[in-house]
């Protein structure tokens, strides 16, 4: 039989077999043997950092016991496991096209690949080898790939972004995303960590290894191919070229990613769309010692806790709308997230391990939906911002930075003697008299506040740059029905569609979109 227990340990007791510490206490608490448990399978871990620096880990698990056994104690009935069925090609759909390899497009690919319908990938980008190169030479010669850089190629801007997997969307096919990880060589602990990451190290391998298996199953990808158009009028015709060329398919699955503006801005010329608020803010860096001291009461955590992160926000009221921290990375670096020459945008990225030295988090508010007419107002709002970011920096990728007192007090100040995560240097800027408002103001409230919650959150930061490419200005209508936009055959999934804010729930939008595709196309 299988039941449920719910165990607390100190963390500084958590050896690196979890299993070698927690059996004997599952078996205390189901009130058996030890050997009366044939296995355990942890469903959930978190942290309980309350009475630092004595931090506790949580553990939920299920116990497998021996037949005859009965347990006794505090129990409770195993949590059910959701069971996806097989998609099926009820359709006869064949030769669907995918248009990008971000989560929302490789998933939907996958779920497509899986019915037999043999999808068509169009990536204008690189596989992941060659994207890592061209990264690679980015950083030595600071010349950019506006074709493959941090945000266009396989895997998306997600794969040099930490690779981080929390979501707040309750949906079983997120289950189907982690094991999908999991299956590709991804860390088995994503499958139960409160807050899950794969880290960009690993991310690119893991990508390659689910791009193998739909090509398996009768994928086909083609790289370093544009789409500059969607061609059709009462249904969808096929997708136009950089090339110029037209390549037809019974349906398109668009998963372009917010970046790829120029696609949006187009289609939004023929099909129905709406404005919605989006996200700007800064990146602010601190030493992980610092995060570690303020999160667990020890600036060196034992192996068991790992790099410390936090998730601070503010809500909206009569002195101002709301902020947040976001995509928080420990141990991580700020990155030159931008596919444009001549622009800048910062993100954050960590490795597996997330051992380096500073932590980094976006602060972010909202530009309400009615700030501006059209979504080429909103996007050309954007440029300027990330041309004015560039030459600020000194025109070659450098960023501009702020201590965030100075930022607070809105003066110039040199930037702290310690270096920086970020590798193509910083220039001291007044970032306070570029970020618009009402985000100035939000940001600023947010410091204040997040300073109470980690005292010297204010005096040990720098905010380094702008994040210009949180969220996208636009949401494409569905058909409530069928999914698909106002052009029968045509959806547009993920970010890119304004559907989604992260790995996992673009990937669940992906694989959403690919069952409609299946169902009705």
């Amino acid at each position: 039989m299988k039941t449920g227990v719910h165990i607390e340990v100190d963390a500084r007791l958590v050896p690196t077999d979890d299993d070698e510490l927690l059996r004997p206490l599952v078996a205390r608490a189901c009130g058996v043997r030890t050997g009366d448990i044939r296995a355990i399978t942890i469903t959930r871990r978190s942290l309980d950092a309350r009475q630092k620096p004595k931090v506790k880990v949580l553990y939920a698990i299920t116990a497998e016991l021996r037949e005859c056994v009965t347990p006794h104690g505090k129990l409770e009935p195993p949590p059910d496991e959701p069971q996806l069925p097989i998609p099926e090609n009820r359709s006869g759909v064949r030769q669907p096209l995918v248009v990008g390899t971000g989560p929302a497009g490789l998933f939907g690919a996958l779920i497509l690949a899986m019915a037999g319908a043999q999808p068509i990938i169009v990536e204008r980008g690189r596989d992941v080898d060659r994207r890592r190169h061209d990264i690679d030479q980015f950083f030595a010669s600071r010349h950019l790939n506006p074709e493959s850089n941090l945000l266009f190629g396989e895997g998306g801007a997600g794969t040099w972004s930490d690779g981080k997997l929390f979501t707040r969307v309750r949906d079983p096919r997120g289950r189907l995303v982690l094991q999908t990880f999991v299956d590709a060589g991804a860390q088995p602990e994503i499958l139960y960590y409160a807050h899950p990451h794969i880290g960009s190290d690993r991310l690119p391998a893991v990508i390659a290894a689910i791009r193998q298996r739909i090509c398996d199953l009768g994928g086909t990808f083609l790289w370093d191919t544009r789409v500059t158009a969607v061609e059709g009028d009462d249904r969808f015709r096929g997708l136009r070229l950089a090339d110029g060329s037209l390549l037809t398919g019974p349906a398109a699955l668009v998963a372009c990613g917010h970046s790829a503006r120029d696609l949006i801005e187009q289609m939004a010329t023929r099909v129905d769309t709406a404005l919605k608020g989006f996200q700007l803010g800064c990146r602010i860096e601190h030493s992980q010692a610092f995060i570690n001291r303020t999160q667990f009461g020890v600036e060196h955590p034992c192996p068991a806790l790992g790099a410390a992160e936090y998730l601070f926000s503010i809500h909206g009221d009569d002195r101002g709308q709301g902020a947040t921290t976001f995509c928080m990375c420990p141990g991580g670096e700020i990155i030159p997230a931008t596919c444009e020459t001549g622009t800048l945008c910062t993100n954050g990225m960590s490795n597996a391990a997330r051992s380096g030295h500073f932590a980094n988090s976006a602060i972010i508010s909202t530009l309400p939906e009615h700030t501006f007419q059209s979504p080429r107002q909103a996007f050309d709002f954007l440029h300027r911002l990330e041309e004015r970011l560039f030459a600020l920096g000194g025109a070659d990728y450098s960023a501009p930075a702020q201590p965030a007192a100075a930022f607070l007090k809105g003066c110039q100040a040199p930037l702290p003697s310690h270096s920086s995560s970020y590798r193509l240097g910083l220039v001291s800027e007044r970032l306070d008299t570029l970020v618009p408002e009402p985000i100035r103001s939000a940001i600023r409230r947010a410091l204040r506040e997040f300073d109470r919650k980690a005292p010297g959150f204010i005096a040990e930061g720098t905010l380094i740059g702008m994040e210009t490419r949180v969220s996208s200005p636009v949401r494409f209508l569905r058909n409530p029905n069928t999914l698909a936009t106002s052009m029968p055959g045509l959806y547009v999934a993920g970010e890119g569609g304004g559907m989604a804010g992260g790995i996992v729930s673009a990937a669940i939008d992906g694989i959403r979109l690919a069952e409609r595709i299946l169902a009705s196309s």
